[in-house]
């Protein structure tokens, strides 16, 4: 029963990452299509991008304009930083309206402000550095559109302006510009803004706007940020290690035919699952990278592979914490419950992972989705750990209990505690550790997480392949070839169970009093 849940629900989850693949289409990676429409927010991530020497972001806002009449500013706010923990400061932690101005220090990023004059005699966008200690002499990047400059009132300071257009047809304003860094030491991580400021007592939602803006960034001939430029020579690479290991598996099932368990199977299809994996994201990155957004065809079955490995691998781990088809046949109440609960979870987090991977990060939901993914994963990443320190629990109860299978009870508990071990130091470092250095890397070694985390899988999936390998000696299933007074301690029931069989012993008493 369990086998044809899993059909189905895997059957059902496939079904609806089509649908919702289908519905929402595939981004447009480095090639920005960005509609924005009756939207409220003060501050909408556009754009992010690590640029080196002689790349470039082309941005081209289009029919900009207020529903309401409103005495609001409007603009755009452009942010340079060497690593991640300064990325997105505007986001997070300033806002760039001057009466709300708040100083940064030495490690926070440089900031140019485009702010959209709209005065109908001489419409410009102005462009000026937010002033903090990181004082930003950005001569070294090159404005396509040429930039003017003006006095101020004083004769003494100057301001850069471009052109902004109005279209007396639609009553909206549009402008343009493309910036090319020129020396090495401008390179870094651009973020884009664009940022809404109420007059004094105006309320957030007393007016709303619109606009569209065709975002393009790309370094060289490659449309890669600084960051991903490798990847498509890495998860090639890993594409292939993943390719041996299915081999040598599959070579090690084959020789030890007799003492395969359905569980060796489910592991097999999860290294192939991860090899298909690494491969179709290399080739949606040269994709990417050639062309500035990916082939469907091929996004679409990455999805699908994504959606199969995470099952596999959430549903084998909890498996052989379990001990399932190894130490017993049958799985309690609670285990039962843990498939049942990583099962629908997986689906959950590949949806989220795909509204996230097929959205552009300005779309309201988008922060929205990703806190669900994160939240989602680390559900069933909790999920897997339970069955592992059940079986060690009732392996220290089966040890108190047993007079002549001691020692091998005491090598399976042994197994379970580093296998516990194992699963809890590939959660941390992958699902923490790794974030953290992500903040620390400089903006062109991003692709080093990617590497570290990938690194760190191929090491679990070997240390744990070795120890669960399908081979007589291995104490995980000794007990398979036990009588069957020995595999007693296989399955200890658990409360509820307990509980059942308390309930019919007293009912079996009360029938033997009446008769």
């Amino acid at each position: 029963r369990i086998q044809i849940l899993f059909e189905i629900m895997s059957e059902v989850g496939l079904r609806v990452l089509l649908g919702v693949v289908m519905l929402i289409g595939v981004t447009s990676a480095r090639i920005h299509e960005i509609n924005i429409d009756s939207d409220y927010r003060q501050s909408i991530m556009l754009s992010n991008f690590g640029l080196l020497r002689e790349g470039f972001i082309e941005v081209d806002v289009k029919s900009f304009k207020i529903k309401d009449s409103s005495q609001a500013s409007y603009g755009l706010v452009l942010e340079s930083s060497q690593t991640a923990s300064s990325a997105q400061y505007v986001e997070n932690h300033i806002n760039v309206c001057p009466s709300q101005f708040r100083g940064m220090d030495d490690k926070q990023p440089k900031l140019l402000k485009m702010a959209i004059d709209t005065n109908p005699e001489h419409p410009k966008v102005d462009i000026e550095q937010i002033k903090n200690r990181n004082d930003w002499d950005y001569s070294g990047l090159s404005f396509l559109d040429e930039l003017k400059t003006s006095k101020d009132s004083d004769g003494t300071s100057k301001t850069n302006t471009l052109t902004l257009n109005y279209d007396e047809k639609e009553k909206s304003y549009s402008f343009h510009f493309k910036l090319t860094v020129l020396k090495a030491t401008d390179e870094a991580e651009f973020t884009l803004y664009f940022y809404r400021c109420p007059a004094d007592g105006e309320s957030s939602y007393d007016a709303s706007y619109i606009f569209s803006a065709n975002i393009t960034s790309k370094n060289g001939k490659s449309y890669l940020s600084a960051g991903e430029k490798p990847l498509t020579f890495i998860y090639m690479v890993i594409g292939v290690v993943y390719f041996i290991m299915t081999w040598v598996w599959v070579r090690t099932m084959i020789h030890h035919s007799s003492n395969l368990f359905k569980i060796h199977y489910l592991m097999a299809g999860l290294v192939c699952a991860k090899f298909l994996a690494s491969v179709l994201h290399s080739i949606d990155f040269y994709f990417i990278g050639t062309h500035g957004r990916p082939e469907e065809a091929w996004v679409i079955l990455w999805y699908i592979i994504h959606l199969v490995r995470g099952l596999l691998l959430f549903i084998s781990l909890a498996l052989i914490g379990m001990g399932f088809a190894f130490v017993k046949h049958v799985l309690s109440s609670n285990e039962k419950m843990v498939l049942m609960t990583v099962v629908p979870l997986q689906i959950i987090a590949n949806v989220a992972y795909v509204i996230i991977d097929s959205s552009e990060e300005a779309e309201v939901n988008y922060s929205t989705w990703k806190k669900i993914l994160i939240f989602v994963d680390l559900l069933c990443c909790g999920a897997i750990i339970f069955p592992v320190m059940w079986s060690i629990r009732h392996l220290q109860q089966a040890t108190e209990r047993s007079d002549n299978k001691t020692s091998l009870i005491l090598s399976q508990l042994k197994l379970f505690r580093q296998f516990y071990v194992l699963v809890v130091v590939y959660i941390y470092i992958t699902r923490i550790a790794l974030q953290f250095l992500e903040v620390i890397l400089p903006f062109q070694y991003t692709w080093c997480k990617i590497l570290l985390e990938e690194i760190t899988t191929i090491v679990f999936f070997t240390v744990t392949g070795f120890k669960f390998r399908p081979y007589i000696q291995n104490p995980y299933y000794k007990l398979v070839d036990a009588d069957e007074n020995d595999l007693e301690m296989s399955h200890i029931p658990d409360e509820t169970e307990r509980d059942t069989l308390r309930n019919r012993a007293a009912r079996l008493e009360s029938s033997d009093e009446e008769v």
